[in-house]
């Protein structure tokens, strides 16, 4: 005897919809063993799973019973046999989000390539929509060798594109995230500081090479930054102070942080930069902590040298942990974000890796990828509340 059926109900979402159906179940003594409900745009969609057996009733009559309920609400109700599917005991789920500009094929595009490796997507849902879109996607990844390949993939298909994409395990928020680690220079603001420092000091050029041979990872960041601080030897204090007034955070960072301390999380920068600069990000944009190298300064002008312990990317990673013993938190409740391989470390210790706009070297560390247009799109991979979202949505669409 056939004890499980699969009541499906589809129709305009209205109050009291569920309780219709519930109602009639209870009363008939036949147990819902799942469920899954849900509003699509003013549209409700609901699965149930009961069991007959723990009733005397039949399935004709619970069909009857069910009648008013398709008649008041007038919904698409259908009952049928429930026939086992693909149910795993343990399962190894992922989560893909994917966000940028919206056209048609970006749903079509992102799941040929989970066909194509046989993954079994298990929900997928729109969470921004309009010329802007982000969506998220739970795979059953157990039948893959591991998440390397697909991370890859993903990757291309992040390139082809032009889409931000994340790749992390479902469980990666079983601990909530509390601090967000932001990396300075081309990540919360748009340029290289010491770069800037070097066009005011005429040697632009040269400290230009040594800063992109270090970003691409194919020299030691000590070595660089040594020989790049000796080249600005002799900058007055009136120019730091001067070219601090000049430079241009990325657009939405400043919104983003606002966001992040309003949902309470604690914010940071460490920078392989100076402190004169992210002292001044600390007070504009109340954060939490700043960590930088301070350029030594004699009688009102650099000496050339860096004072104390420089900070390379070894020393991000230090830094990192420092922050959690303070917050009294574990590494993995960090979100790290960052865009050269000098931040490598970093997102290594982190519970959640951001690249953004990353480096060739450090998309291979990043479980997630935000461009500059897309900043603000952190907080699509931090589950931020629909209001947080919302307004950023409306923003993006021109609703202002």
């Amino acid at each position: 005897m056939q004890d499980l059926y699969v009541i499906s109900a589809v129709g305009q979402d209205q109050p009291g919809l569920v309780h219709s159906v519930a109602k009639v179940l209870g009363a008939m003594h036949i147990n819902i063993v799942d469920m899954d409900a849900r509003a699509v745009r003013g549209h409700f969609m609901m699965f149930l799973v009961v069991d007959l057996s723990t009733s005397k009733s039949t399935f004709s009559e619970l069909n009857e019973r069910l009648e008013p309920a398709r008649e008041h609400f007038n919904l698409g109700l259908h009952i049928q046999p429930y026939e086992a599917g693909r149910r795993k005991a343990n399962k190894t789920m992922v989560v893909i989000t994917v966000m940028g500009a919206d056209r048609p094929g970006i749903v079509a595009g992102l799941t040929n390539l989970l066909a194509n490796y046989e993954l079994n997507i298990e929900a997928m849902k729109m969470i921004a929509r309009g010329e802007y879109i982000a969506m998220e996607a739970a795979v059953d990844i157990s039948d893959m060798d591991s998440s390397v390949r697909l991370r890859r993939e993903l990757r291309k298909f992040a390139d082809y594109t032009g889409l931000d994409v994340s790749l992390r395990d479902e469980d990666v928020f079983q601990k909530p995230k509390r601090v967000v680690v932001f990396d300075c220079d081309s990540t919360i603001i748009r340029a290289e500081v010491i770069d800037e420092l070097a066009k005011v000091a005429g040697v632009g050029q040269r400290v230009k090479r040594v800063t992109q041979r270090a970003m691409d990872g194919e020299i030691d960041f000590f070595e660089a930054i040594t020989e790049r601080v000796g080249l600005l030897k002799g900058l007055t204090e009136d120019q730091l102070k001067k070219l601090t007034r000049s430079i241009h955070l990325t657009p939405g960072a400043e919104d983003l942080i606002s966001s992040l301390k309003s949902m309470g999380y604690k914010v940071a920068v460490i920078s392989g930069g100076f402190t004169f600069f992210t002292d001044y990000l600390k007070e504009r944009l109340n954060l939490d902590y700043v960590f930088a190298n301070e350029l030594e300064i004699e009688n009102g002008r650099t000496t050339g040298q860096v004072k104390g312990e420089i900070i390379d990317g070894e020393r991000k990673a230090q830094i990192i942990k420092t922050i959690a013993d303070r917050e009294n938190i574990a590494l993995d409740q960090i979100v790290a974000v960052g865009d050269g391989a000098n931040d490598r470390f970093m997102l290594e210790k982190a519970g959640l890796a951001i690249g953004f706009n990353p480096k060739s070297i450090l998309k291979e560390y990043s479980d997630g990828i935000i461009t500059s247009d897309n900043i603000f799109g952190l907080l699509y991979f931090l589950g931020a509340p629909d209001t947080v979202l919302e307004k950023y949505e409306n923003g993006m669409n021109g609703e202002h």
